[in-house]
């Protein structure tokens, strides 16, 4: 009798266990479906989040920055400024014509005080041709200046990409170290130029690695040439 009473409460304990197994599985089953809707919205989030990102940079194509202008100094008129600007800076050959700008406007912050950095200008031109000019002219001439200030021109890109863009900085200085002709294309990519060809780079950290061991290299074919030549005059 002892005998059966003990077997029968194994037998309860092992249905309570039966069940309890039998729940745990439903709900790990329910959370690994909840996982993998939650990647699926993710991912979908992510493409319309580089969907946006895009369609904005697209809809700043036209748009160009000019960084390093007193406050105050485009007036009540910006686009007028901004056109005198263009014809002063770059000369009266870039556009023999007056430039079109649609709208311009700083940049939407607040206004900067006494010895803090100024305001950063936008304009939107009518033409993108416009803006390719007013870039190669602007990287011709060097460095610019306007009423003693000196300006930079720049592309209005989202905060997004400008961030992305801004990653490439330690590989951007390794190019220079080396002296290696370089650009950063849109959106993102870093276009190396090479003896052998040229390489492009989408990932800021590969980049830098590789920039590094081709310093390194250099930095041992230098030495290595400095002591022949050092044996040399030996001799």
């Amino acid at each position: 009798a002892d005998l059966r009473v003990e077997v029968s409460s194994i037998n309860n304990k092992l249905d309570n266990i039966t069940q309890r197994l039998d729940t745990s599985e439903r709900r790990i089953s329910d959370m690994e479906d909840r996982v993998d809707h939650i990647e699926n919205v993710l991912s979908e989030v992510n493409r319309l989040r580089e969907k946006c990102d895009d369609l904005e940079n697209r809809a700043r194509r036209s748009n160009l920055r000019i960084v390093g202008l007193p406050k105050g100094i485009e007036g009540r008129d910006p686009v007028s400024f901004v056109g005198d600007l263009l014809v002063e800076v770059l000369g009266v050959e870039t556009f023999p014509d007056r430039v079109e700008i649609e709208r311009a406007h700083c940049a939407l912050r607040p206004r900067p005080k006494e010895g803090e950095r100024p305001r950063i200008v936008i304009f939107k031109l009518l033409r993108f041709p416009d803006k390719v000019r007013i870039l190669r002219r602007a990287r011709g001439l060097g460095q610019l200046t306007f009423r003693n200030h000196k300006i930079f021109f720049f592309p209005d890109v989202s905060a997004e990409l400008q961030a992305r863009r801004r990653e490439f900085t330690e590989a951007r200085r390794l190019c220079h170290s080396l002296h290696l002709p370089f650009s950063l294309l849109h959106p993102a990519r870093l276009h190396v130029s090479l003896r052998d060809s040229p390489k492009f780079f989408t990932d800021p950290e590969e980049a830098t690695e590789f920039l590094k061991r081709l310093l390194d290299s250099s930095s041992t074919s230098n030495v290595e040439g400095g002591r022949g030549q050092l044996r040399r005059e030996q001799r």
